[in-house]
């Protein structure tokens, strides 16, 4: 009883474990013990808990017990197994080299919802020359506390987890919120700024600066709130692809002149390369001007003056690949997966983008079955390649 609730006051399924062998090995009486818990073939054994040995005296046995022997036999057929002599066993297969000698053997099976999930061994029996039947019915007991003990700890486990998984979730919101208020604000700072500049200015040059200070900051600002609601209108499943039949080169140029004043500004020049056939393709097409469209204004915007912008259309037997390439400073490789998160920038201290379009560049075309992801080394600039089936199959 004493044993039970030890083994009940345990919750991490480690400490459940450890504590099943020592009271097994105590109440009992025998000098070694240790439990074994079968892996996903149901054959082997993936851990393996002891009781007895030293961590130094484990450490010298080596790899886990490969369920051979006596505690294959447990495995195999889950009963009660006792031998007076393991080394006389007709099922022996011998210790690996620095193991302790042993000779007494208890082996029990223990079971969780009518299923063997692993067993408990006890050798070298205190006192007695072998365990008796008595030994058997306490440990065959002890198993089933086990059991019970093993699925609670299981549980508090899987409860911990997915606790920490969705404060993890509520923290990733909060700072999710306040980085949309953040960069917000500083845009809206920024046209209230200019905006206050032009109702008192005096000359025509800072009126013209004012004005178009005030247009590009007010442009940013919906591309930030049109970016994030997309982001989380797409988190929430409630984005719909609208298939048709796209003409690649048209869609690839309204995408570029939905650039063009940018790019111009920058005095970077936007080029298209295509496939010498005409090729048409199964998709969305709002969403891949839009892909398009995020992925050349990065271009753009990390491009230095007077540098060219490409995009380069190729086609394989199952894919349109769209590579956007920039001559850029290129992406670090500690930045290339984290890109795609929201807020992330290729410099959070350059002032350089909302750290949005590619986020929700990524899962609108994982929306309509392609696939984004960047190319790139540093220094020669970035490539950012989209790819898209000829025909997803989900398109009706």
């Amino acid at each position: 009883m004493s044993a039970g609730v030890a083994i009940f006051s345990e919750h991490s399924l480690e400490g459940v474990l450890q504590q099943i062998v020592d009271s097994a090995r105590e109440v009992v009486g025998a000098r070694y013990a240790a439990l074994g818990v079968l892996g996903s073939d149901r054959k082997t054994l993936s851990q393996f808990v002891t009781s007895g040995l030293s961590a130094a005296e484990r450490d010298r046995i080596g790899d886990l017990p490969r369920g051979r022997g006596l505690l294959g036999l447990v495995i195999r057929e889950p009963r009660p197994i006792r031998s007076a002599d393991i080394n006389r066993h007709p099922q022996r297969f011998g210790f690996p080299p620095h193991h302790p000698p042993m000779k007494s053997f208890l082996g029990v099976p223990i079971r969780s919802r009518g299923e063997v999930f692993g067993n408990l061994y006890l050798t070298e029996k205190v006192g007695p020359q072998e365990f008796d039947r008595e030994d058997e019915a306490i440990a065959v007991l002890l198993a089933a506390h086990a059991a019970v003990a093993v699925e609670n700890a299981r549980l508090h486990d899987e409860s911990q987890r997915l606790v920490r998984q969705v404060e993890a979730m509520q923290r990733q919101r909060e700072l999710s919120s306040a980085m949309m208020n953040h960069e917000v604000r500083n845009a809206l700072t920024g046209v209230f700024g200019w905006a206050e500049r032009l109702v008192r200015g005096k000359s025509p040059e800072q009126n013209a600066r004012a004005a178009r200070e005030v247009y590009e900051g007010a442009e940013r600002t919906m591309t930030l709130l049109n970016n994030f609601l997309d982001l989380a209108r797409l988190e929430a499943g409630k984005v719909r692809p609208v298939w048709r039949d796209v003409e690649i080169a048209t869609a690839v140029q309204h995408a570029i002149a939905g650039v063009e004043p940018v790019a111009e500004a920058k005095r970077v020049r936007l080029l298209a390369e295509y496939p010498n056939e005409a090729t048409t393709l199964r998709t969305d097409p709002m969403r891949l001007e839009q892909i398009l469209i995020n992925l050349l204004s990065n271009a753009v915007r990390h491009s230095p003056e007077a540098e060219t912008v490409a995009v380069r259309v190729e086609r394989d037997s199952s894919d349109v690949w769209f590579r956007v390439i920039d001559r850029g400073p290129g992406v670090p490789p500690e930045l290339r997966a984290r890109i795609f998160e929201p807020f992330e920038r290729f410099d959070p201290h350059s002032g350089l983008g909302t750290g949005l379009g590619l986020p929700v560049s990524r899962r609108l075309a994982e929306l309509i079955g392609g696939r984004l992801a960047v190319e790139s080394t540093i220094g020669p600039g970035a490539t950012f390649a989209l790819a898209l089936p000829l025909r997803p199959p989900q398109a009706a």
